[in-house]
C-alpha cells in the first residue's frame, strides 16, 4: 500500500540531513589460491539511505486540534505503520538519482506559482520512501527535532488506500481540474489517488497538488483541438470548452 505525506505536516529537510550510496550492493567472495577477494554485484540498483532531520511545531494547533508533531506521529504510527507502507515525497536534493534538485525555498516557490494558475512552473519529481529505523526526538525551543533514516522505495503495482473522506465535486479547467473533497484526508493525495479520464479516456496525471485542507488539483497537458471535454473523477464529472 502506497501513502502520501502527513497533511499539512512540513516537508522542510535540514541541512544535517546525509546520504550513504550503494550500501550492499556489492558481495565479497574469496577466491581459493592467493587469499585474493573477488566481488560481484548482490544488488543493481541499492536504496539511497538518508540520516534525516526534520523540525515540527509542538506548541500551536491547527484547525484540528493538534500540533504539527501531533500530526506527524499519528502519521507515522498509524498511516506509515512505522516503515510498512510507502510514502510520496519530493525527491531530496542529495539524491544520488538526480543530477540537480530544489532547495525547500525554491520548491516552495514553484509551489506558490503552480497555485496561482501558473501552467509552465513544475515541481521536482516525487519518489517513494520509507523510514527504517526508529524516530527519535529532541525539543528545541517551540519544535521538536527527529532524526530518522529514509530509503527510496522501487515503485511498482501501486494500491492506493482508502480515506475516510471522499471527492465531494471537481471543477475542470483546460490543463488542471480541482477536485473537492468532503473532509481534509489524513495524508495528502497523490497522482495515483483517483484514476482520471477524459472524454471516457484515461488521462494521465502529471501533477498533484493540495491546499492542506480539501482542494486538491490535478495538472494534465492542455488541450488543442476544439470541442467539449468531460472530466471524471471518482464518479464526478465537470467539463470544459476549448474553442
Amino acid at each position: 500500500m502506497y501513502i502520501g505525506w502527513a497533511t499539512n505536516v512540513n516537508k522542510n529537510i535540514l541541512d544535517s540531513t546525509g546520504i550513504t550510496v550503494g550500501e550492499g550492493a556489492t558481495v565479497e567472495d574469496s577466491l581459493e589460491t592467493g587469499g585474493q577477494k573477488k566481488k560481484r554485484l548482490a544488488r543493481a540498483t541499492p536504496s539511497d539511505k538518508y540520516s534525516v532531520t526534520q523540525k515540527f511545531d509542538c506548541i500551536e494547533k491547527g484547525a484540528d486540534g493538534y500540533t504539527e508533531v501531533e500530526r506527524f506521529w499519528a502519521w507515522y504510527k498509524y498511516r506509515h505503520c512505522y516503515g510498512v507502507n510507502p510514502f510520496s515525497f519530493p525527491a531530496i536534493l542529495i539524491n544520488s538519482n538526480r543530477q540537480k534538485g530544489n532547495s525547500q525555498e525554491e520548491y516552495e516557490n514553484i509551489l506558490a506559482r503552480i497555485r496561482n494558475g501558473d501552467l509552465t512552473a513544475k515541481l521536482p519529481d516525487n519518489e517513494y520512501y520509507v523510514i527504517t529505523s526508529a524516530a527519535e526526538g529532541n525539543k528545541v525551543g517551540n519544535d521538536i527535532e527527529i532524526k530518522m533514516t529514509w530509503e527510496t522505495y522501487a515503485t511498482g503495482v501501486i494500491n492506493v488506500p482508502d480515506d475516510t473522506v471522499s471527492v465531494d465535486h471537481i471543477e475542470a479547467h483546460n490543463g488542471y481540474v480541482d477536485i473537492v473533497l468532503t473532509g481534509t484526508p489524513t495524508t495528502e493525495p497523490t497522482t495515483l489517488t483517483w484514476p482520471m479520464t477524459i472524454n471516457g479516456l484515461t488521462e494521465p496525471v502529471t501533477l498533484c497538488t493540495f491546499d492542506g485542507n480539501v482542494t486538491a488539483r490535478y495538472y494534465f497537458e492542455t488541450k488543442i483541438t476544439p470541442g467539449v471535454y468531460v472530466v471524471t473523477i471518482a464518479g464526478k464529472s465537470s467539463n470544459f470548452v476549448v474553442a
